[in-house]
């Protein structure tokens, strides 16, 4: 009787132990590998973000420049209107041929020019004045007193202006006589078309 040739079955290469020694050591590399390369990657970013953010600067917010302090003889543009203070004077006495006016403390005088700017004919009035003192306190003028002080004439009220025209007056307020330092306001307009305003000293 022939002896039957054994035949070596070969086992499948996974299946050795050698090959998953390998893979293990492979696997491991490859972890241990993406483990640096992930914290490289993160400090390359963490790099980046501090070059392209440096520390912040202490903000600071620009100064605010004080308004500008206008003064008797200086041109003052409101809106539509140029202002012009040509001169201030005080008194307790106001005469004329109409009477005298008194009073307990002092007429603050104001003689002023007021020129439209517009394209078009602008209605200039007494209410677009007032005198304001150091703590605030508000002076309208007196009406009643434009016609002591304009000659020939009502000074500003409801006073039509042209193009381009300018119209010189006196307006009057009544001041407590211990008023030292104050500022006449000028208006862009009367009533409606009023809304911006500057001040000029008088004193």
């Amino acid at each position: 009787m022939s002896k039957e040739k054994k035949i070596k079955v070969k086992k499948p290469f996974y299946k050795k132990w050698w090959v998953w020694v390998i893979a293990i050591i492979i696997i491991a590399n490859i972890a241990s590998g993406g483990d640096e390369e992930a914290a490289d990657t993160a400090k390359e970013t963490k790099a980046t973000e501090t070059t392209a953010s440096p520390k912040e600067e202490k903000k600071t917010e620009p100064k605010k420049e004080a308004p500008k302090q206008h003064q008797v003889g200086d041109t003052v543009k409101v809106g539509k209107f140029e202002y012009l203070v040509k001169g201030l004077e005080e008194t307790q006495k106001i005469s004329n041929v109409l009477g005298d006016k008194t009073t307990e403390g002092k007429f603050a005088i104001v003689e002023l020019s007021i020129k439209n700017l517009d394209k078009k004919a602008r209605m200039a009035d007494t209410t677009m004045f007032k005198i304001k003192t150091a703590d605030g306190t508000e002076y309208d003028p007196d009406t009643e007193l434009d016609m002591y002080v304009n000659e020939g004439g009502i000074g500003f009220f409801l006073e039509d202006i042209n193009p381009n025209i300018s119209k010189t007056g006196k307006v009057v307020f009544e001041l407590p006589a211990e008023a030292k330092e104050y500022n006449i306001e000028v208006s862009s307009g009367a009533g409606w078309s009023g809304g911006k305003y500057e001040q000029i000293k008088l004193k």
